[in-house]
């Protein structure tokens, strides 16, 4: 009985210590502001704190006038990318003052698979 335990006791260590990828970026970016018809850039970090490879399996956004992109889709423990987000102010007559777009991100992190990103600008009218 001992010799079982001690064997399910050592499975048990080793299934812990295999770790996981840890996804880190910011809830929230404000890319300040933009006269109407320009474009709102910005390279944010994303960086994986676990202790195994950080798989990405896709990037998303809420709108057609929002670009984004990984420069890498596996992000080595401890390993940072950067997501390239573009943001086309021209893209909707309509959008004037605060604009809010999501960036969505998918990974194998076990405890936040899918991270929400809030991309805000403001868009200026144009001079006259």
């Amino acid at each position: 009985m001992r010799t079982i335990i001690l064997i399910l006791a050592a499975g048990l260590l080793a299934a812990c210590s295999r770790g996981a990828p840890d996804i880190d970026v910011v809830a929230a970016y404000d890319a300040g502001s933009v006269v109407k018809g320009s474009a709102a850039v910005a390279d944010l970090a994303v960086r994986n704190l676990g202790d195994r490879p950080l798989a990405i399996a896709g990037v998303s956004t809420s709108c057609g006038c929002t670009k984004a992109t990984m420069t890498a889709m596996v992000i080595p423990a401890g390993g940072e990318a950067s997501l390239h987000v573009e943001y086309d102010s021209g893209a909707h007559q309509e959008d004037l003052g605060v604009i809010e777009r999501f960036i969505f991100i998918s990974s194998d992190d076990p405890d936040e698979n899918d991270v929400r990103i809030t991309f805000t600008v403001t868009v200026e009218p144009k001079p006259v």
